[in-house]
């Protein structure tokens, strides 16, 4: 594509050396720069592409968008100046794709907790009902039989449009994907249409990154400002309740509310589980009945409920919906289960203080014996969480286990006596610097009737430590403990 079609709606300051240059490739690291690529220079938190153009260019790079002042224009290379790159990246990624989300009815789930279970079960629905669909959520990106592995919650903008464009391309008609704070305000979402934004809670968790609760809010609001055709919110939820209210002011968007508790458009109730499974009732316009959910948890019910809502806007049959809510099959590293001598072992990301709080009530709800839990907190993120989820833990379990998630790069000691300060004492309370040392502890000390909780870090497949992706997966431990086979 040439350079002109993919500056178009640009906010450009200047330009040096201009030509049309026919561009093969859009990069934003200069590692994966080749022939005949324009380079996006972005200054992050961490690193500032500016210090890699040079470096791109060695690559192959003929085209830079940079929005800092250079000591050095080579002759042979075209510059575009604009005044925020980050901003710029998803409208030249969505030009580069041809616009690839004008083609695909996309659903959004933002929340602090349940984003990858509510887009997980609503693509279920959608492809039990016969529709070409394509996820993506913080464990992959899904199309067709391919997986790919991705490294955040919402991919950067450039990978999202490559990935609608691939959805686009091998026929896909819905696209179901999860929005998260950071993937908002840095822009990454930008320049996607929906069809339907969804949004489940709003609890502690990114306040190292976002300072307040209110911050943390308006940044998820802001997703709905853009008033896609449906808005689907959890009004149990005190922000929902709020989004709800305001967004209702705005009157762009068709608002559909669900909740146990309140007044709404769809009401839940009868919530019963038991041996790891769930049912409740539904109730709203033409539509009461009973949905049975093959997982624990009362949250999975509030997860389960954006996906049936949408898929009744969307006219797709009861029937469908209800086969589909009853062989749904939980996304990796989401309350995953391993029945073993009698207990059970769950797996879960829960890593925010209401998340641990729901997925091991969750599970409590579903054990006849103990509750063995193991958890953490990772470093170089919000340090308020920390004794919160001590608490929690130790208020829950039976026996608690504290352990590390990610240290990255803290001191793995200083992060797990924070957490321990959370904890009003040690009675039932234990401490493990390594986590499968945490792990093979908790199952030594399992018993039938028992249920062993590993908390934090669900889907990963490594644990980053010292700027290292060192490679570890609960799963994949619990499984070399116990001699079982791999999945």
């Amino acid at each position: 594509m040439n350079l002109e079609q993919i500056l178009t709606c640009v906010d450009i300051e200047s330009r040096t050396n201009f030509s049309n240059v026919n561009i093969e490739q859009i990069c934003y690291s200069s590692r994966e720069c080749g022939p005949n690529s324009l380079f996006v220079a972005i200054k992050g938190y961490r690193t500032d592409g500016h210090d890699y153009i040079t470096d791109a260019i060695q690559k192959g790079a003929i085209a830079i968008v940079h929005s800092s002042e250079l000591s050095d224009y080579q002759d042979n290379i075209v510059y575009i100046k604009t005044p925020h790159s980050r901003e710029m990246l998803p409208i030249l990624a969505s030009n580069f794709y041809r616009h690839p989300s004008d083609y695909l009815t996309t659903f959004v789930a933002t929340g602090t907790n349940g984003k990858t279970t509510s887009c997980s079960i609503a693509r279920h629905i959608f492809s039990t009902f016969g529709k070409k669909t394509a996820l993506s959520t913080g464990v992959g990106f899904f199309i067709g039989d391919e997986t790919v592995k991705v490294d955040r919650t919402t991919p950067e903008s450039l990978d999202l449009q490559r990935f609608l464009r691939q959805a686009v391309d091998i026929g896909s008609e819905y696209f179901f994907m999860e929005a998260s704070s950071h993937g908002i305000y840095l822009s990454r979402v930008a320049q996607t249409r929906f069809d339907c934004a969804a949004f489940s809670n709003l609890t502690h968790d990114h306040l190292d990154f976002h300072k307040t609760m209110e911050n943390y809010y308006q940044v998820k609001k802001s997703l709905f400002l853009t008033d896609p055709p449906y808005t689907i919110i959890n009004i149990d939820d005190p922000y929902g309740e709020r989004l709800a209210g305001e967004l209702k002011e705005r009157g762009k968007s068709k608002i559909l509310t669900y909740s146990f508790h309140k007044n709404s458009d769809y009401v839940l109730s009868d919530f019963q589980q038991g041996n790891w499974q769930q049912s409740f009732r539904f109730c709203g316009p033409n539509i009461d009945t009973v949905f049975h959910l093959p997982m624990g948890g009362l949250y999975n019910a509030y997860n389960a409920s954006a996906g049936i809502i949408y898929a009744l806007q969307k006219n797709i049959p009861l029937s469908i919906i209800s086969t589909a809510i009853e062989t749904y099959t939980p996304a990796f590293g989401r309350m995953n289960r391993i029945h073993h001598n009698g207990y059970d072992i769950l797996i879960d990301y829960a890593h925010t203080p209401d998340g641990l709080l729901k997925f091991l009530t969750g599970v409590k709800g579903n054990t006849k014996n103990r509750l063995i839990s193991v958890f953490g907190c990772d470093g170089n993120r919000d340090v308020n969480k920390r004794p919160m989820m001590g608490k929690i833990a130790y208020d829950i379990s039976d026996i608690a286990i504290l352990t590390h998630c990610h240290p990255r790069n803290e001191d793995n000691i200083d992060v797990l006596n924070q957490v321990r300060a959370g904890f009003p004492d040690e009675d039932h309370v234990h401490v493990f610097a390594d986590r499968v040392d945490a792990i093979k502890f908790a199952l030594s000390l399992a018993q039938p009737g028992d249920s062993v909780a590993l908390a934090g870090l669900g889907h990963y497949r490594y644990v980053e430590r010292n700027d290292q992706f060192l490679p570890y997966n609960d799963e994949d431990t619990v499984r070399q403990l116990l001699n079982l086979p791999k999945a």
